[in-house]
């Protein structure tokens, strides 16, 4: 008689599948509720609303909202998506309670519970946090099961961030000593009316900072990825007098000493560049996005970034020939 030769499936087998078969379900987001940070100068009034995100079925929702009376308060609260809204507002204390109830199937997604007109009343700088607390969360249905949710508070801010305006002077700049970068923050600007840009901090994107509304940099590297240069990211972080920072980025070129037109290479094409403009001088217009070169084949051919074009652009072409960035 033949043995039956038939393997059993392994069971580590099989409890690595199931497990494989866990991991790949998807996990449903948590449900929170939250209003977002808002900015506002002395005065001002404006709108933010209170979202409840990621739920499913909400039929009843009601929340406490506590803040400083001496430096915002709450004028209205409306547009609800529930069926029916119940706030209670007491700027003496500084406390609005609002209910929602929808009598339908209930809600599902991001639902917004209200939305809360909001006066400054305070001081410039001055702030007050918006601190959410759930009373109840729960579906609609008979037994009004309770939804599990976080709560993400806000602040109101007597004052608004500044614009960050970060500006390379040249196009195309160089490695080496000769070849500084240079940098112009000073078209950044406060977006309060009374507020002023206190501080410039620039990254160069070489792991090198500086720090100054208009700032030098000598690159010592750069990036080449096979068939042309990368630029690196130059990142300006102001800050204004109440605190508030904002950051933006611009690409910067940083070619090899040498080369004027960006190929690469440093030879007679990069020599016709410089010839070509020979003795030309920087003019600064407003025609080309602030740039101090309003040709850009000039820009290219300005190698030490001086706003001249001259034996000293030539001499360095001459000291490089024929390299390469690879």
């Amino acid at each position: 008689m033949k043995r039956n030769m038939r393997k059993r499936k392994s069971p580590v087998k099989v409890s690595v599948a199931l497990l494989l078969a866990l991991l790949i379900v998807p996990v449903s987001a948590a449900t929170t509720i939250s209003i977002n940070d808002v900015f506002m100068e002395p005065g001002d009034n404006t709108v933010i609303s209170i979202m409840i995100n990621n739920v499913s079925n909400v039929g009843v929702a009601n929340v406490d909202i506590t803040y400083d009376p001496s430096v915002v308060n709450i004028t209205t609260v409306n547009n609800s998506e529930f069926s029916n809204l119940y706030p209670v507002i007491n700027n003496s204390i500084g406390l609005v309670k609002i209910g929602g109830v929808d009598y339908g199937d209930g809600l599902s997604g991001d639902v917004k519970l209200a939305d809360l007109s909001l006066e400054a009343i305070g001081d410039a700088h001055e702030t007050s946090t918006l601190n959410l607390t759930i009373n109840e969360l729960k579906e609609a249905g008979p037994t009004e099961t309770s939804i599990p949710a976080t709560v993400e508070s806000g602040t109101a801010i007597l004052n608004l961030p500044p614009a960050a305006i970060p500006r390379s002077l040249h196009r195309y700049n160089n490695i080496g000593d000769l070849g500084r970068a240079i940098f112009n923050g000073s078209e950044s600007y406060d977006l309060s009316s009374n507020g002023s840009i206190v501080n410039y901090n620039w990254d160069f994107g070489d792991q090198q900072s500086g720090v100054g509304e208009i700032v030098e940099h000598v690159y010592s590297s750069y990036k080449w990825n096979e068939t042309s240069y990368k630029p690196f990211s130059v990142c300006l972080t102001v800050k204004d007098d109440g605190g508030l920072v904002n950051s933006a980025l611009i690409p910067v070129n940083v070619y090899i000493e040498g080369d004027a037109n960006g190929d690469g290479k440093v030879n007679i094409l990069d020599a016709v560049w410089v010839g070509k403009h020979w003795r030309t001088t920087c003019n600064e217009s407003a025609c080309c996005n602030n740039y101090v070169w309003d040709d850009e084949q000039a820009d290219g051919a300005d190698m030490n970034n001086d706003c001249e074009i001259n034996i000293l652009d030539a001499v360095r072409i001459g000291a490089n020939w024929r390299n390469t960035a690879w």
